[in-house]
Formats: structure tokens, sequence, C-alpha cells
């Protein structure tokens, strides 16, 4: 359910999903959300369910624009609905670099290409209104579903740390993957 129908601002626009502000009233679905061991593991936050003053605190944190950070909700806009957040963040205006992360939180619209439209949506912000050259992020092995989006969505692999992660008794790879304007630019 969403708090706010029909009055989220669309700040950056897309066919299926749009990126819009965070509302304190988005705290206590991100709540729901995070507070689910498995979906927490895919993010690399093994062990963590968080409540709901947790994500009341990170809502306050990230609601306003600061120079090293951007954060959004990504908004499905078949009925306006809530379905996961997305940042840059490190942002270095200087040097025109920044990390991506993003967190499809409703699982009901996983596979369906919502996450990868929202990954270039904020890539094409970040290069075009925040003339940022080089966007990367890291991603886990055992999360395959990210790895496959983050490719479609033009990112490339450049680098690994092998065995970084423990999941259920098992290592896997931390995956550092990075897009730049130039790659943004040849592949449309």
């Amino acid at each position: 359910m969403n708090a706010h129908p029909q009055t989220r601002p669309v700040v950056v626009a897309g066919e299926r999903v749009f990126l819009s502000h965070i509302f304190a009233d988005d705290a206590p679905l991100l709540a729901q959300w995070f507070a689910d061991l498995e979906f927490t593991a895919l993010l690399g936050q093994q062990g963590y369910s968080y409540t709901l003053e947790q994500e009341q605190q990170w809502i306050n944190a990230n609601a306003i624009a600061k120079d090293d950070r951007r954060t959004f909700t990504i908004i499905l806009r078949d009925g306006e609905r809530l379905i996961g957040t997305c940042s840059l963040f490190r942002i270095n205006l200087l040097h025109g670099i920044a990390e991506l992360g993003i967190a499809i939180c409703d699982k009901t619209v996983w596979g369906q290409g919502c996450g990868r439209e929202a990954v270039r949506l904020l890539v094409d912000y970040g290069f075009r209104y925040l003339n940022l050259y080089n966007i990367s992020l890291w991603v886990y092995a055992f999360n395959e579903r990210a790895y496959r989006a983050y490719v479609r969505a033009g990112f490339r692999e450049v680098g690994r740390l092998r065995g970084a992660i423990m999941l259920d008794g098992r290592r896997y790879d931390r995956i550092l993957m990075e897009i730049t304007r130039d790659d943004r630019i040849s592949v449309g």
C-alpha cells in the first residue's frame, strides 16, 4: 500500500517505474521488507533484520540530498506503488565518481525488469545531472539475478574479491562492476 497515492513527484521518469522522493510515511513498509532475512542477505547484510525505528532513522538521514549522496524511492507507475529504493553515494564531484546501491524490496516484481530500469534511470541521472563519469557498485556472486540485471543495464565486471562473503556456510565472491559515461554513450 502506498501512503501517497497520486502525490509522488516524478523526479526521474521511466516507462514502468520512476524515481521519486522518500517520505517519512514509507518507514513501515520499508521496515516490513528489511525485516526479511532472505532479502537482507541478498544485499550482503546477512543476519540483519531492521526495525521501524531503524528505518525511520535511515529515512531521516537520507531524505535530504547531500553532496555525497542522492537517495530515491522506486515507484511502479501502475498504481504508484513503492517497490524499492536506490542511491548514488560516495559521490565525488571533483573526480566525477560515485557508487550505486539498489534494493527492489517488493518480491512480487522480482524478475520483471524493474530493477534494471531503475538502475538505468539512476545512472542517467548521475551522468546527466551530476556530471559523473564513472559509477561503480558491488554485488555478491550468490545474487545472480542482480548480477544479470546490472550487465543488462550496461555495467561490466572489473574485479572480484574471491571468497569475501560467507553465507550459509559457503564462501562467495564480492564482485566490483562499473559503467562509465563513455560506455553509456556506446550502448545508448
